[in-house]
Formats: C-alpha cells, structure tokens, sequence
C-alpha cells in the first residue's frame, strides 16, 4: 500500500513538474488532459494495491469462545480406553451440552459412538441428548410429534361414531 501510495505521489509531482515547466496556459483544453493524465495514474497505481479482507464476526466470536476445548475434547475421546470411559464422558458432557456448535456435536457423538463399539460397552441412554445446539430441531420435532398424535386422535374419534351409527343401523335389520 505504501509502495502504491508512494507512486501515486511521484507521478503527481513528475506530472506538476512537467506541466510547470513546459506551459503556463490555464487553457480549458489543458486541464482537461491534465485531469485525464492525474486520473489514468491514480487509476493505474490502485489496480496494484491488495484489498484488506474483513473477518466475519460471529466465526472469529466462536472460535474465541470454544478454542482449546475442542482439541481438548478430540484428544480425550480418541485417549478413550475400556476403564476411563464413563469418568472421559462425564469430562467431555458440559462441553458437548452448552459449547459444542452442531456439526462439532455430530462428529462428536459419532467418535464417541465408534470407540463404544470397538471397546465393546454401550453409550448410556440419552447422553447428551439435552445439547443446546439441537435444541431448535428437538422442539420443532416435538411439536410436530404432537401434531400427528392430535390428528391420529381426531381421525380415530371421528371413525368411532361412524362405526356405532353403522352397527345400531344393522342391529335391527337382524331382528
């Protein structure tokens, strides 16, 4: 940047210089092509400079907030053996509960999931299920989950008095 501000500055005193020098006319004409020649070097001298790159906010915001903890938490679970593998999940579960977005809480759980089959012993039910990052998805799922059971139960209520009005009308054709 500095080199191209540097250049910027030498063609403008080269170009005053020149002009100086060679003509003192004010002339409309000559400012013109004055303006042109000061333009066409500014232009030339700021297709060199490199654009700045500004961080996203909210990356950098999370990565502050979770650095360390999720080497950390690779390095414990991939250190899992047979003994220490309730006291590594009870280590790693507030990590996994409040701080783990949900792609770190995916990979996560499926590392935690493959080191329990190759050891031979069973994840616990319902380890860390109560993650804040699926927090959304379990809700949104519950409310559908209770939409379908609310419309199963309509569907059933309205079935019951059609099969009764059927039975009551076949009842006396027996008779």
């Amino acid at each position: 940047r500095t080199e191209a501000r540097a250049f910027i500055r030498f063609q403008l005193i080269n170009f005053v210089f020149i002009t100086d020098n060679t003509t003192h006319n004010t002339h409309p004409a000559n400012m013109k092509t004055s303006a042109a020649i000061i333009l066409a070097s500014v232009c030339s001298a700021s297709a060199f400079m490199v654009p700045t790159v500004s961080q996203q906010l909210s990356t950098s915001l999370y990565a502050t907030a979770t650095k360390g903890k999720v080497s950390k938490v690779k390095t414990s679970i991939s250190n899992i053996t047979i003994d220490s593998f309730s006291s590594t999940l009870t280590e790693i579960e507030p990590f996994l509960t409040k701080d783990a977005g949900n792609s770190i809480y995916k990979k996560s759980m499926q590392r935690i999931n493959a080191k329990a089959k190759m050891l031979g012993v069973e994840v616990p039910a319902g380890y860390a299920k109560e993650a804040k990052c699926t927090e959304k998805r379990r809700e949104k799922q519950d409310s559908y989950c209770k939409a379908k059971a609310e419309e199963a139960a309509a569907a059933a209520e309205e079935e019951a008095p059609a099969e009764e009005e059927t039975v009551s009308e076949e009842a006396p054709a027996e008779e």
